[in-house]
């Protein structure tokens, strides 16, 4: 009965299951052994088993054999050995064997599991090509990006150029127009009527104009052909607050817009005056922009371990939250002004983020939609106050 279960279970296995003597003969097989290697059961039992291996490998195999009879040890199924197994027709193909030494009366066996693991190869071989097909597409077209991203680079790159050198250019001649514009607006060469005046007066506002838009790109683009060289020097913060704030006063009185500051930094900072003031005033001329009749635009200034952080903050229409990001980007305009248009070109918060983190500092922005906003960039203190503050 115990016999007879042993057999079921043995011809029930999926793998081919073998036991070979101390001599290397077939001594006990199952129907997957047959299947497997296309022999007829009688055609195996009492024959060496290297029948079933390719035989340029059979002497390197009894060699094995040998050595596994003097040290045998359990080796389990796929452990990396690349195998084959031969088949009756002459046929090859790829095998995973485990071992397994017993020793009883009859001397030494060796059961041997044998699992033909083609499709498995194939499936591996098939990923292996797909992988390898990947890879180069992949690099191929990394390789593209890569010189797309040289010829972007360079295109930018002239086209900062062409701007920085167009905007220098029409620079002169609008200077001249605006010279002569006041000129004419001082009446020295004779009196001018209300109509004359007037249109005086829009040559010259328009005039003052367009050269902010020229001075914005000029900027810009030195900014992003790498030509923008800041000229750091220690100066006191209140002092350029105040300039700022009087930049930007007539434009508040015209809508009643209160102006505030609260300053606590005594101290100096080091660092480009011309360009921490442009920044300054962009954000307080955007605040007063942006905020309508009788509102209030404030600057707080104060320390945040080694920078100022310098605060504009407006009782305007705000900022939605999903476009808080997108107001630094080049040319992205959040929405029309207390009069109701568009204004300017875009440029101006993107130029203030350059500077600011040309300068070794940040800027954030916190606004809600008809609750106002309120602007915060850093400034890295001058190295003196850094140790001083340490």
């Amino acid at each position: 009965m115990p016999d007879e279960r042993f057999r079921q279970l043995l011809e029930a296995a999926p793998d081919a299951i073998l036991q070979v003597d101390e001599e290397g003969r077939i001594i006990l097989m199952n129907r997957v052994t047959e299947e497997m290697f296309g022999y007829a059961r009688e055609e195996l039992l009492g024959h060496p088993v290297e029948v079933l291996i390719p035989e340029e490998l059979r002497n390197a195999h009894i060699g094995h054999r040998a050595h596994y009879r003097t040290r045998p040890s359990t080796r389990a199924m796929g452990t990396g050995l690349a195998l084959e197994g031969l088949r009756k027709d002459g046929s090859r193909f790829p095998v995973e064997i485990s071992l397994s030494p017993a020793s009883s009366q009859e001397g030494f066996h060796a059961t041997a599991i044998v699992r033909d693991i083609t499709e498995r190869k194939l499936a591996d071989d098939r990923f292996r090509a797909a992988q390898e097909q990947y890879t180069q597409k992949l690099a191929e077209t990394n390789r593209e990006l890569e010189l797309r991203s040289r010829e972007l680079e360079r295109a930018d790159r002239l086209k900062s150029e062409f701007l920085a050198s167009m905007s220098h250019e029409l620079r002169t001649p609008l200077h001249t127009i605006i010279g002569f514009s006041e000129l004419l607006g001082e009446e020295l060469e004779g009196p001018l009527n209300e109509k004359q005046k007037r249109f005086i007066q829009h040559i010259h506002k328009d005039s003052m104009h367009l050269l902010d838009l020229i001075n914005d790109i000029l900027d810009l683009s030195k900014i992003e052909a790498g030509r923008l060289e800041l000229r750091p020097e220690p100066f006191h913060l209140t002092a350029m607050v105040t300039e700022s704030i009087s930049s930007v006063r007539a434009l508040a009185e015209a809508k009643s817009i209160a102006l505030e500051t609260r300053l606590d930094v005594p101290m100096a900072i080091e660092a480009d005056r011309l360009r921490v003031k442009q920044v300054l005033v962009n954000l307080l001329s955007n605040a007063v922009k942006f905020t309508p009749e009788g509102g209030r635009v404030s600057v707080e200034a104060g320390l945040r371990g080694t920078f100022v952080a310098i605060s504009v903050t407006d009782t305007g229409v705000g900022i939605p939250p999903e476009e808080h990001a997108s107001i630094f980007d080049k040319f992205y305009q959040v929405g029309a002004t207390t009069k109701g248009v568009r204004e300017g070109t875009g440029l101006g918060l993107a130029i203030t983020r350059r500077l600011v983190e040309q300068h070794g500092g940040s800027i954030q922005v916190e606004s809600q939609p008809n609750r106002g906003s309120r602007f915060t960039f850093t400034i890295p203190l001058r190295k003196q106050e850094q140790k001083a503050k340490a």
